[in-house]
């Protein structure tokens, strides 16, 4: 009867404390979202647009050809939810918040999955988790990220429960497919998740494997982009358009150092965000992209040295994943505060043993000081303060040590081989 019980009791011992902590983390996140000013909440430019967005569609009006919406499509049936039972700003945005805050929830129970899998220690992981998401108030469930963080944490989940192979595991990674398709059509982002999850599949399935979830992930993109392309015309590829005449945000890090070495001469406001002004500034935001590309072009060297040492296993998939995106926020010439939340299910699941507090440590620390600049201490940013300039210069070097760190954090499945090849040297001792 006890070897019987053990499995319900381990069972227990999972799912009650991932649960407690999923309802604290959503109350806490609630009652933060209600102490907001109308100003960061149903007032704010990205919940008006979410707003707008929902009620247009909800007329009968069609994306980008009736009105103009600077996200992807794969956004806009997350606007809408909230729309349909809304009466005015005021309760759209409790709506969407709660919307997120459940969506913050669902990528905690499957992170928390994802590390107990992994043989990580997953109160640890789900701890990071919670402490990180409230930090990362009033973003967290006042822009729609929180979907980046549930696609991303769906195909991470879904590729460790594959690592064991077989038909029925090739299914299950074409569901990670899927999910990283979606989270592309809302944010573009999860598509940085493709390389990890491209070598994985060609350590269990060969390069057929990567041909077949390229494929997958492509046509689930297209599903979205097609239709959205010919009903919108002329106004979808203005969104993309729109992005991509974007100056150098106050925030990103080539601006934090300009700043910092007194090249800036003042902050504007536009395409939705503020921009800093100065000689060269112009140049500093045209070589933004190929600053990124070389970035992803190191992360991805460092990756595939790993896959030819036959040290890339599972647990690299989050870990690379989250040097993928680190990377891209590192060279992008945009770094808003609620891009932290795409590392929310990845950090947790980086490393094992010691590493983890190191890692998740400094991606807390990052967390903090970003809910200090924004908004406590924005207003002192953009008259360029010296103390906010340092804090945001903080910040971001923060964020520079983590993509290292993450770089060169051990294999844990290169430590377990080890760790298998001398156990048979000790017994024969």
């Amino acid at each position: 009867m006890k070897g019987e019980s053990s499995p319900l009791v381990r069972e227990l011992l999972f799912w009650v404390p991932v649960v407690l902590l999923g309802a604290y983390m959503y109350a806490a996140l609630m009652d933060r979202f209600r102490g907001l000013t109308p100003s960061l909440a149903a007032d704010s430019r990205d919940i008006l647009t979410y707003r707008m967005a929902g009620e247009n569609i909800l007329s009968g009006a069609v994306p980008y050809r009736d009105f103009f919406i600077e996200y992807p499509p794969g956004s806009l049936p997350f606007f809408v939810p909230p729309a349909l039972f809304s009466e005015g700003p005021s309760s759209y945005a409790t709506y969407f918040a709660s919307e997120m805050a459940l969506l913050l929830v669902a990528s905690l129970v499957l992170t928390a999955l994802s590390a107990r899998a992994l043989g990580l220690l997953w109160p640890v992981a789900a701890v990071v988790f919670v402490v990180a998401a409230i930090l990362l108030n009033p973003v967290a469930v006042t822009r729609y990220d929180a979907v980046v963080a549930l696609t991303v944490a769906v195909a991470v989940a879904l590729a460790v429960r594959s690592r064991k192979g077989g038909t029925a595991s090739s299914l299950v990674l074409a569901g990670a497919w899927v999910s990283l398709g979606i989270g592309a059509a809302a944010k573009l982002v999860p598509a940085l998740v493709g390389p990890p999850l491209a070598l994985f599949a060609a350590r269990l399935r060969g390069w057929r494997g990567v041909v077949l979830g390229s494929a997958v992930f492509g046509f689930v993109v297209a599903a979205f982009f097609v239709p959205a392309a010919l009903l919108g015309g002329g106004g979808f590829l203005k969104s993309f358009a729109y992005h991509a005449e974007r100056g150098l945000q106050v925030e990103s890090v080539a601006a934090s150092l300009l700043m910092k070495l007194g090249y800036a001469e003042g902050i504007v406001y536009e395409f939705g965000a503020f921009d800093v002004k100065g000689p060269g500034f112009g140049f500093w935001s045209s070589t933004s992209l190929p600053i990124t590309g070389a970035l992803l072009i190191v992360t991805a060297a460092v990756m595939y040295r790993e896959h030819l040492a036959g040290r890339f296993g599972t647990a690299e998939v989050p870990r690379y994943a989250a040097a993928f995106i680190l990377a891209f926020m590192i060279g992008s010439k945009v770094l808003s505060p609620q891009y932290m939340i795409w590392l929310l299910p990845l950090i947790p699941l980086c490393a094992g043993g010691l590493w983890i507090l190191g890692v998740s440590g400094l991606y807390l620390g990052a967390c903090w000081t970003t809910s200090k600049i924004f908004p406590e201490y924005y207003d002192r940013l953009l008259s360029m303060d010296g103390y906010a300039v340092n804090l945001l210069l903080g910040r971001n070097l923060i964020l520079v040590v983590l993509w290292i760190l993450v770089l060169v954090l051990p294999s844990e499945d290169a430590q377990a081989r080890e760790s298998a090849r001398r156990e048979p040297e000790g017994a024969a001792a």
